[in-house]
C-alpha cells in the first residue's frame, strides 16, 4: 500500500531534508524510525529544505505493509518521531503519485526580525536588519511573475531550468510572545536551491538602501548579480504544497 503524510519537523535538528551518510536527515531519521516498526521504505518528498529550515506542511510518500491501520500508525510514528517530526495525518495514494513532481505550486513563509530578547526563538526566527517596510514589500512585489532567478540561488540545483513562476508574494505582521515579527510569504511553481533565502537577503539589503529597485532588475533578469548573501535559513518554513 502506498501513502501519503503531510508532516511538520524542527529544521535545527537535521543536516537538511535529503538523506546523508554522516549526518542527520530528515529522510534518513524517518526511514529508521519507519525500519523500527517493521516497514522498510523509502520515503519521497515534495521539496527538499537546507539545514536549519523547517517545515508545517511538506507532503512525503512511502509504502507500508497492506495489514497496518493507517490511524494506528499514524499514532506510533507521532511516539516515536515527535517532537522532532509531527505526522499531521496520513492517507492511502496512487503508485503512481509523486509528491515533488505531481505538485503544482509550493509555499513558504520567511518569519524574521530585529529583536533578540528571546532567546528561545533564536533557531525558529531570523535576526535580520531591515529598514522601511513598504521597501520591502515593493521589492517582494518585482518578484511576482515569471523569471529567470539564476542569480538568486547558489550552485549545486539539479534544476534543468532556472526559470521560474512566482505567483504571491506579501508581507504580513505576526507577533510572538508580544515580540513584532514580519512574515514575508512567497507562493510558485516551484524554487531553485537557497531562492527564497538569496531573494530575502537582497530584498532587505535594499529596504537598508543598499542599492537601487533598478538594480535589483538588473538582476531579476540576470544581468548582472548585484548581492549574494543569502538570508539566515533559521526563520525559513516549507508550510503548504499545492497538488
Amino acid at each position: 500500500m502506498f501513502v501519503a503524510a503531510k508532516i511538520a519537523y524542527d529544521g535545527s535538528k537535521f543536516y537538511g531534508f535529503a538523506k546523508q551518510q554522516e549526518y542527520l536527515s530528515v529522510i534518513g531519521f524517518l526511514e529508521d524510525v519507519m525500519q523500527k516498526l517493521g516497514i522498510k521504505t523509502k520515503v519521497i518528498g515534495a521539496g527538499r529544505t537546507d539545514k536549519g529550515v523547517h517545515a508545517t506542511g511538506q507532503i512525503i510518500k512511502f509504502e507500508i505493509p497492506n495489514f497496518w491501520n493507517l490511524d494506528r500508525l499514524l499514532y506510533l510514528l507521532n511516539l516515536k518521531t515527535y517532537p522532532m517530526v509531527l505526522f499531521k495525518r496520513i492517507w492511502e495514494v496512487a503508485e503512481n503519485f509523486h509528491p515533488r513532481f505531481d505538485a503544482k505550486r509550493r509555499e513558504y513563509r520567511y518569519i524574521f526580525g530585529s529583536s533578540k530578547k528571546n532567546i528561545y526563538l533564536h533557531s525558529y526566527v531570523s535576526y535580520e536588519q531591515y529598514g522601511d517596510k513598504e521597501k520591502i514589500k515593493e521589492a517582494m512585489r518585482m518578484f511576482i511573475g515569471k523569471h529567470d532567478f539564476a542569480l538568486f540561488s547558489k550552485s549545486g540545483s539539479d534544476a534543468k531550468t532556472s526559470v521560474r513562476e512566482i505567483y504571491k508574494a506579501y508581507l504580513y505582521e505576526h507577533c510572538i510572545f508580544q515580540e513584532e515579527y514580519l512574515v514575508a510569504c512567497f507562493q510558485a511553481n516551484g524554487f531553485l536551491y537557497a531562492q527564497i533565502r538569496m531573494m530575502m537577503g537582497a530584498i532587505l539589503a535594499f529596504s537598508r538602501g543598499e542599492f537601487s529597485l533598478e538594480d535589483m532588475r538588473l538582476q531579476l533578469l540576470a544581468k548582472k548579480r548585484i548581492y549574494w548573501i543569502p538570508s539566515s535559513p533559521n526563520g525559513l518554513y516549507l508550510t503548504k504544497i499545492f497538488y
